[in-house]
């Protein structure tokens, strides 16, 4: 591999082309002294030189790159031959887009100090950034010529002269370097990558076929002549040649691995899966190509995101051999997750993140899906666990604070919810959304903490972030009309809510509830069907409020017959069954 222009440039170095050019010693002359002042007045630049290219080192170093090249300017000023203030020079210019002085200077490097290998591959590095291949095969052609045994600049050079399809030039450059140091598996690796790229096919065939007589023992050779026949038809040439090389070497993972790859592109599915899963299960083959390959199915689901199933059977199959070859992995029990989040087996994904988060506790993402998985199963208790375990761990990450928050206000605990959200929200920074749900989310805590006038001002921050967030707009909307209060402002809100999000049960009741507040009850009554239509009849809350708006109408009968049914559901108020025994509204 080439080089690159970054390398730090050895103190002894530096101090030499700090020195500029040294004078001849010279005998001490019986005169006036002058030869003494003239030293003195020499050590005295080259002690500037050498103070300002330190300072530009640091200033570099700091990220402080404006006045690190104003310093090596200065450098240069006291000691125009200081070669290495140029090549810094060069790179520095090159970060900041200045293409032609980075070259000019890099260039002047080379001039001045024809023996620092360094400054020459600066510019061919340079010259390739500029597509100047031509440039850049000449300057590596310089080097070999005065570097003859630097064989990673035989590789630059070879791939310089493959870009420009210089194809057999290419080959020659390797054949030269074999000469010097004997073939070996580099050698190959290197030649054969520069022809599959410039779609060689045949010279890769060749190439492979006589390392292989070379060294019939290389294993890896078997499988990479195997993908060149496969990509040239003959798979049934390819399927030997894989065979082969796990006949040769059967404990070898990565070949088995490509057999299988192999079946899989060949739609012999089962096949492939029997190879994949004794690969899974080595546990000397580390899990990082392993879990490359299960994401790679993963990601392979159509428009829904779902698995064929005998292939989800299988990738489950490869996850279970994960789990046994890898015991103190949590990545097995973290991608298993994700497929059966995808699968929508939600109680199993917890599971798997929960398990994932004892053998990785560190690893964010872990904690964030465990909690999200919280919530969306309503385990309120689990989530506040999780997320306070998150927040140890993370304690500068606001989302946590938001799933603690939620949990503790759904467990009664507000005012542990409350200093959670106001912890959590003064972490977020530059992040509108994430602090309208903090407001949000303390809307409803302080609400049912009966802290009523810092619950609106909560919802009023929320909604001065997003006007048309319909939760917030709902919430709000409820909470007002539950107290009687600004029923005007909550019945905007709650109208707004139904336009942004329309035929949702919850929403619709809400707006219901308004209007019952309002004593409007036949409009309250329509808006309540639509509620009920739209899947609210199996809400106990929502068939209850039904049988208040009835009782309001006159209707004692149908009002009893929707509070026996809310009773029967399970969810209404605590005052269904009085309202029940009493056959009459109850506030």
């Amino acid at each position: 591999m080439r080089p690159t222009p970054t390398l730090f440039v050895p103190l002894l170095a530096v101090l030499l082309a700090c020195g500029g050019a040294k004078p001849v010693a010279e005998a001490p002359r019986a005169t006036d002294g002058v030869g003494t002042a003239q030293d003195a007045s020499f050590k005295s630049k080259r002690a500037l030189v050498m103070r300002l290219f330190m300072e530009a080192n640091q200033a570099r170093l700091r990220g402080e790159l404006p006045k690190a090249i104003q310093l090596y300017e200065a450098t240069l000023k006291e000691d125009p031959r200081n070669a290495a203030s140029m090549f810094e020079l060069g790179k520095l210019y090159n970060q900041a887009q200045a293409a032609a002085p980075a070259m000019a200077m890099a260039k002047r490097a080379v001039a001045t100090d024809k023996e620092n290998i360094w400054y020459r591959f600066l510019v061919a590095d340079l010259q390739l950034q500029e597509n100047d291949l031509a440039g850049a095969s000449r300057t590596y052609q310089d080097l070999l010529a005065k570097w003859p045994d630097r064989y990673e600049v035989y590789f630059g050079l070879a791939n310089t002269l493959a870009e420009q399809k210089r194809i057999g030039e290419a080959r020659q450059v390797f054949r030269d370097l074999e000469k010097r140091i004997g073939s070996n598996e580099e050698l190959v690796m290197r030649e054969y990558d520069m022809l599959a790229n410039a779609g060689e096919t045949a010279a890769a065939r060749d190439l492979l076929d006589k390392a292989i007589k070379e060294q019939p023992g290389q294993t890896q050779y078997y499988g990479m002549l195997a993908e060149v026949y496969d990509s040239m038809g003959d798979s049934t040439k390819a399927e030997a040649l894989y065979k082969k090389a796990l006949e040769l070497d059967p404990d070898d993972s990565m070949t088995r691995i490509s057999l299988a790859q192999f079946y899989y592109d060949h739609n012999r599915i089962e096949e492939g899966f029997a190879h994949l899963k004794e690969a899974f299960g080595d546990p000397d083959l580390d899990i990082d190509p392993k879990m490359h390959l299960l994401l790679g199915f993963y990601e392979s689901g159509g428009q829904d995101g779902k698995l064929p199933e005998d292939l989800a059977r299988q990738c489950h199959g490869l996850i279970d051999e994960l789990k046994k070859a890898h015991p103190q992995s949590g990545k097995p029990w973290s991608i298993e997750g994700d497929f059966y989040s995808r699968e929508g087996n939600i109680p199993g994904a917890r599971d798997a993140f929960a398990k994932a988060a004892e053998f990785d506790p560190d690893r964010y993402p872990i904690w964030s899906a465990l909690v999200q998985l919280d919530a969306r199963l309503n385990d309120q208790r689990s989530m506040n666990e999780h997320a306070q375990r998150a927040i140890e761990l993370f304690p500068a990450q606001p989302e946590f604070y938001l799933y603690k928050g939620i949990a503790a206000s759904g467990l009664k605990r507000y005012d542990e919810a409350i200093e959670a959200l106001v912890t959590g929200r003064d972490l977020v920074v530059d992040n509108k959304p994430l602090e309208g749900q903090f407001w949000s989310a303390l809307g409803d805590a302080y609400n049912a903490a009966r802290e009523f006038s810092k619950s609106d001002e909560a919802y009023d921050r929320a909604l001065s972030i997003d006007g048309d967030d319909a939760t917030v707009l709902n919430n709000y909307a409820y909470y007002l009309s539950e107290r009687g209060e600004q029923l005007d402002k909550a019945e905007k809100m709650s109208r707004r809510c139904n336009d942004l999000v329309p035929g949702t049960a919850t929403y619709l009741d809400t707006y219901a509830w308004i209007l019952f507040k309002q004593g409007k009850f036949a409009d309250a009554r329509t808006w309540q069907e639509k509620a009920l239509a739209a899947g609210g009849d199996t809400e106990g809350v929502l068939v209850e409020h039904y049988g208040d708006i009835l009782f309001k109408l006159g209707d004692a009968e149908g009002a009893l017959t929707q509070w026996r049914k809310a009773q029967g559901i399970g969810d209404a108020s605590e005052l269904v069954g009085r309202k029940i025994t009493e056959g009459r509204y109850i506030e």
